[in-house]
């Protein structure tokens, strides 16, 4: 069985900074998820695939904090 999840966040202004900000993140391997980040103009989407749900879990809990930070450290730039 395969998981999906889709987010779309927009950050406006911020939005470019924080997709370059997580690209890092995508060369992680992990054996139960996939996650794939595009940008698609002031859109950040992600995507993640799991086998699991506690696969799935784990995988939302890290991506959802990664962008909160992002979005905290990058209005922090603007100041």
């Amino acid at each position: 069985m395969i998981i999906l999840a889709e987010f779309e966040f927009d950050f406006g202004d911020n939005s470019r900074i924080i997709y370059e900000s997580l690209l890092p993140e995508l060369g992680e391997e992990y054996q139960r998820t996939r996650s794939t980040l595009r940008l698609e103009q002031d859109t950040l989407i992600l995507n993640v695939e799991a086998t699991d749900l506690v696969s799935m879990r784990a995988a939302l809990n890290g991506w959802l904090r990664l962008v909160r930070i992002s979005c905290e450290m990058s209005s922090l730039h603007k100041l």
